[in-house]
């Protein structure tokens, strides 16, 4: 007898197969249709967990928020030195985007931001805390003595942001020959040399 999955498991396979679709091929390809297909299940499978696209896309905004945000939330309230966690929040947030190259593309589609303005909100106040969680904890970096005198909390937060999303665009339109890990450990190792 074959098991039946949670609504909450199905609805992960959903997120999945979604950023699974937006990570091959953008956010317009993003149809029931081709997300059954990514899913291996009937596109009334899908319609049984979600009412349709506006939901869908929500639900990838509630999975990016979690998977992105809420863990540099949950680094920067540990105990480790800042600057530990500082390069923690760096490469899980490359870690993630290396095993969902959908993320970014989602984040940053003018599908999204344009046609979908409330969602374009929500994920622009999690952006926003994103940068203030970052920038509390280059400030503490600054105030230990890790970091250099004089540097900008926020204006370095947003700097290592940017690292993190032109690796990630390079990554999406095929500039880099390898595995991002690589290039994120150079732009790091880089970063450090001019914030330590």
């Amino acid at each position: 007898m074959i098991e039946k999955k949670s609504t909450r498991v199905r609805k992960e396979e959903i997120v999945q197969a979604s950023l699974e679709v937006v990570g091959s091929k953008g956010v317009r390809a993003l149809t029931i249709a081709a997300i059954a297909d990514s899913a291996g299940m009937s596109e009334a499978n899908i319609y049984r967990h979600f009412s349709g696209k506006d939901e869908i896309f929500s639900a990838l905004a509630d999975f990016i928020g979690s998977s992105v945000m809420g863990k540099a939330a949950t680094i920067a309230a540990g105990s480790r030195k800042p600057l530990e966690k500082l390069e923690t929040i760096f490469f899980s947030h490359i870690a993630i985007i290396a095993e969902h190259p959908g993320i970014p593309r989602f984040v940053f589609s003018e599908d999204v931001l344009l046609g979908h303005p409330a969602l374009a909100k929500t994920l622009t106040a999690r952006i926003g805390n994103y940068v203030e969680t970052i920038s509390g904890v280059i400030a503490a970096g600054i105030q230990e003595g890790e970091l250099k005198q004089g540097i900008s909390p926020r204006e370095t937060a947003l700097t290592m942001m940017g690292i993190i999303q032109f690796t990630a665009l390079r990554s999406t339109v095929g500039a880099l020959s390898g595995d991002i890990t690589v290039e994120a450990r150079k732009l790091w190792t880089n970063f450090l040399v001019l914030i330590r």
